[in-house]
């Protein structure tokens, strides 16, 4: 078919010129090209169906009507992108005034339209839709709207149409005319496919990316359907929060009323917070009590459409609490060592008296067994004062006087203390002491205070009948390798009821107590803890309820220390 070259374009392309396009080719994926195809496909059959097969299929008329349309843009080619380029920038507003943004307008024009000839020759090189799907994701057209491509198009349909008008006539002219106007509805059909694609790609990202951020997130989060209550959704750090409470550690969250894992009086304080939710549009809970933990728990109500969702986030709150009770604690140790103060400067004085008598009789007392008995009096008196400067001391810490201490002895000064008192009564205490037990290096006074308050509180958990306490001393090294270092091992054992396990981090906690109301401040194994600490001693209490308590101290052998001390000196 020959084509006169007849339109008055002042810039007709020289003939069988073999155009080439000049940016950079775009290498496609397989299953990139498959789905070009696939959706090229389904827009050929309905425009087969609208135009006809003989203007628009792959049978041989049809593809002489596309070889036509190819040669008459490629013999007018210039002068079409130029027309097209003003058409363009019309449509924009006006032209450019940077020649280099003009040169770049043009050459983007130039090479879309050389692949759009390439494809009407042969429609299955595709290469032009590689290019359009691919600047629909990251390029130009993503960031354009559906509307400018389709305007731009519409303006290349109407330039083309100008030059086949003015260069074809009759049947021909008709053909071309309508295979034009249907290629163009092809491109701009598969455009719409890439827009929607690309907007459906980021429409899951952005969904992605809202979901890691939720799931990732360090607070346990829920979405709450209103009314019913059911937990529509939850992130990682809400199926650790259940996974961590044996009672709901393997059930399934998803699905259930999040009222079916709050226990029952806790119930209605949730209920209430929920409902003030849908009433006023968020709430707030502090401190609410999950397991070991406390949260400050947040609630909104969240729209979304016509829906709504209640979104619950949990703040872990429980290290806030824990210091505000370290405060609470100081402020009541500062309180107990004012008090404390007070009450040795009125308990010192009788003391005092009490020590002057006990010595006055003692000094015409000639009876052995009474004289013993007088001495013990004596040193307990002492030992009382050495009470009253610790409890002083307590939340001001006093140097310890250490020496060379021979715990054997001690053990056996105490024991003879605790037979004169009736808690002891019916429970049989059995020393088992170590006889070549070397010296501790501590403050003897401290050392006898803390196995008197350890066999206190033995003998309070501790039933009358059967009750069994075991005092142990022995040599013992700690440490691996050359590190290794001796010790003396003080254990105090008990076969009574126990301590539970929640319980046994807190027993070194000042005023932390099991005992009923009045029978204990709380204070002794807190004090015990400080003495031993203060003699570079190390305790440890272990404990099995129904089965019994075992409290181990260690502390540093008084030859080892001292010379642990001159190396320090030299």
């Amino acid at each position: 078919m020959k084509i006169a070259r007849v339109c008055g374009c002042c810039n007709v392309s020289k003939p069988n010129a073999h155009l080439k396009a000049t940016d950079q080719p775009i290498e496609a994926q397989p299953e990139e090209i498959q789905v070009i195809r696939e959706q090229l496909s389904t827009i050929e059959l309905m425009l087969s169906r609208l135009w006809g097969e003989t203007i628009y299929s792959r049978e041989p008329a049809a593809m002489k009507i596309r070889e036509a349309a190819a040669n008459l843009i490629e013999g007018h080619f210039d002068g079409i992108v130029d027309e097209w380029l003003d058409m363009v920038h019309g449509i924009m507003g006006a032209p450019p005034i940077d020649p280099a943004i003009h040169e770049r307008d043009r050459g983007d024009l130039y090479n879309s339209l050389i692949r759009l000839v390439d494809h009407l020759r042969n429609p299955d090189d595709i290469r032009t839709y590689v290019h359009l799907r691919r600047h629909c994701q990251t390029g130009m057209l993503a960031r354009a709207k559906p509307s400018q491509f389709n305007t731009i198009h519409i303006a290349l349909k109407q330039v083309i149409l100008e030059h086949v008008r003015a260069a074809l006539s009759g049947e021909t002219l008709e053909r071309v005319r309508d295979f034009v106007v249907a290629s163009i509805d092809e491109r701009r059909l598969m455009v719409s496919q890439f827009y929607i694609e690309s907007r459906e790609r980021l429409l899951r990202e952005s969904e992605q990316k809202y979901r890691n951020t939720i799931d990732h997130a360090p607070d346990p989060m829920y979405e709450i359907e209103p009314r019913t209550w059911i937990v529509l959704g939850l992130n990682a750090a809400a199926e650790q929060l259940h996974k961590m409470e044996p009672e709901h550690e393997k059930e399934v969250v998803l699905g259930r009323p999040i009222t079916d894992f709050i226990p029952d009086e806790l119930k209605p304080g949730v209920l209430h917070g929920l409902e003030k939710v849908m009433a006023e549009g968020s709430a707030q809970t502090p401190e609410f009590p999950v397991g070991p933990f406390f949260f400050d728990v947040n609630n909104a109500l969240i729209s979304y459409g016509e829906n709504q969702f209640i979104q619950m986030i949990l703040r872990d709150v429980t290290q806030r609490r824990e210091m505000i009770d370290s405060l609470i604690k100081a402020e009541r140790l500062a309180a107990a060592g004012t008090f404390a103060a007070g009450v040795a400067h009125e308990v010192n004085n009788p003391l005092a008296s009490i020590s002057s008598l006990v010595q006055s009789l003692l000094s015409g007392e000639e009876d052995p067994q009474r004289r013993t008995t007088l001495h013990t009096i004596l040193s307990q008196i002492t030992r009382i004062s050495g009470t009253l400067k610790d409890l002083v001391n307590f939340a001001r810490p006093a140097t310890a006087k250490q020496k060379p201490v021979n715990l054997n002895i001690a053990v056996s000064d105490t024991l003879r203390l605790v037979n004169y008192n009736k808690r002891f009564s019916g429970i049989q205490i059995d020393p088992i002491l170590a006889a070549d037990l070397k010296p501790a290096f501590a403050d003897d006074n401290e050392i006898q205070q803390v196995l008197l308050n350890l066999l206190f509180n033995a003998a309070d958990a501790t039933a009358a009948e059967g009750g069994v306490i075991k005092v142990i001393t022995e040599n013992i090294k700690t440490g691996h390798g050359s590190d290794k270092r001796h010790r003396v091992m003080i254990k105090v054992i008990d076969n009574g009821i126990g301590i539970p396990a929640e319980h046994l981090e807190r027993v070194f906690d000042p005023f932390f107590t099991t005992k009923p109301a009045g029978a204990g401040a709380g204070l002794g194994l807190s004090l015990c803890q400080r003495i031993v600490l203060s003699n570079k001693g190390t305790i440890k209490v272990e404990s099995e309820v129904g089965r019994g308590t075992a409290v181990t101290i260690t502390l540093p052998v008084c030859e080892e220390t001292e010379q642990v001390q001159a190396a320090q000196l030299q």
